[in-house]
């Protein structure tokens, strides 16, 4: 099959003209130039490894903190009692609403 002769029939100049014929210069004159993909990586895929590996840190140093002897559970809630942690810590408690009777 010749690509060449199939557009030349349908009224293509030649090679360095546009295929629209009517318009002189509107149009690809050139070819898109396309890159093939030899490597074995998906799509979007990035060659080199992210250097920033923050969750490796961050496990590293929960993992640093457990056993250590430092200060356990029981010791802060101890000292600073059970109402000053956890979830309703930062609620601010405001004043009692007024009854009607």
């Amino acid at each position: 099959m010749d690509a060449a002769g199939l557009l030349k029939r349908h009224g293509w100049r030649g090679a360095g003209f546009a295929l629209d014929h009517d318009s002189g210069n509107r149009g690809l004159q050139r070819p898109l130039l396309t890159s093939k993909k030899v490597d074995v990586l998906g799509v979007g895929k990035k060659k080199v490894e992210i250097s920033d590996q923050w969750w490796l840190r961050a496990y590293d140093e929960s993992l640093k903190e457990l056993g250590t002897g430092k200060k356990t559970t029981l010791d802060s809630v101890k000292e600073n009692g059970i109402d000053r942690g956890g979830l309703y810590a930062f609620f601010v408690k405001g004043q009692p609403l007024q009854g009607t009777i």
